[in-house]
């Protein structure tokens, strides 16, 4: 019976060793550059010691559409108040629901060119973005790639990278649009044309956040914790109207603010 005591006991220990180490782990979450630099060894990702301790903030905006001018123009002035447009990358619909083509919408074009103008990135989202639009065959995924970079370069936008619409890919659409070039971004993973992939911390705090003061503080806590976990890149994903609702943008001007003053050469760490 002794012995039994023992022996739970040690096994309490262990496993509430093991929850403590796993919230208190900082993990290595690279940066969009390392796609134009495939060197960087994969063995490195997710750790921590042979890293600087600041954190990258990526601001990934979904959604961006004719649609949502409205909303955009709402985030976008937030973004330039920290001067952060140079860390925004724009995921552009080029023909949401096939009814708003992008190239038939001068007010948007006009937008999204004074956007990359302050350092914005263009960058690609699907095609009409239908549910799991990319979740499908090969041929299928060549078409609407090729009419989304049709209709993003007639317009004079290079992109680099591609967000399926819903994180969904299939394997066969992944390997489509990496073979033009393209880096992927899922949920949690960075895929390169150069065929290697890395574990990334990307995170959404604004789907319809609700306009609490409380619902505020927990969720900007939360937030706040991540940040400080993560060494190299932090993504940040936000997407139009959700982020315009409820307190979303209040968190969106106080995170930003949070992450800039922490990445000031003042902030004591």
């Amino acid at each position: 019976m002794k012995k039994l005591l023992v022996i739970t006991t040690v096994l309490i220990l262990a496993i509430g060793a093991g929850i403590f180490l796993y919230g208190s782990r900082e993990y290595y979450s690279p940066d969009l550059s390392i796609t134009r630099n495939d060197s960087f060894s994969e063995s490195h990702a997710n750790t921590s010691s042979t890293f600087p301790s600041s954190c990258r903030l990526v601001i990934l905006v979904h959604d961006v559409s004719p649609v949502y001018l409205k909303e955009l123009k709402e985030i976008t002035e937030i973004i330039d108040e920290y001067n952060m447009a140079n860390n925004t990358y724009f995921f552009v619909i080029p023909n949401h629901a096939g009814k708003h083509p992008i190239d038939k919408d001068p007010d948007f074009v006009k937008f999204l060119k004074e956007s990359q103008a302050k350092g914005c990135h263009i960058e690609l989202h699907g095609y009409v973005h239908e549910y799991r639009e990319f979740d499908c065959d090969a041929g299928t995924a060549r078409k609407k790639l090729e009419l989304g970079l049709e209709e993003l370069r007639a317009l004079n936008f290079s992109p680099s990278y591609f967000v399926p619409p819903n994180y969904a890919i299939s394997e066969d659409a992944l390997k489509v649009v990496l073979s033009h070039n393209l880096s992927v971004i899922t949920k949690d993973t960075l895929y390169t044309p150069q065929g290697t992939s890395y574990k990334i911390i990307n995170r959404e705090y604004t789907w319809y956040l609700q306009n609490s003061s409380t619902k505020l503080n927990i969720t900007l806590k939360k937030a706040k914790h991540d940040y400080t976990r993560c060494k190299g890149t932090f993504y940040l994903s936000i997407h139009p109207k959700a982020v315009n609702y409820g307190a979303g943008l209040k968190f969106l001007r106080e995170f930003l603010s949070f992450a800039v003053g922490r990445n000031s050469p003042n902030h004591e760490r």
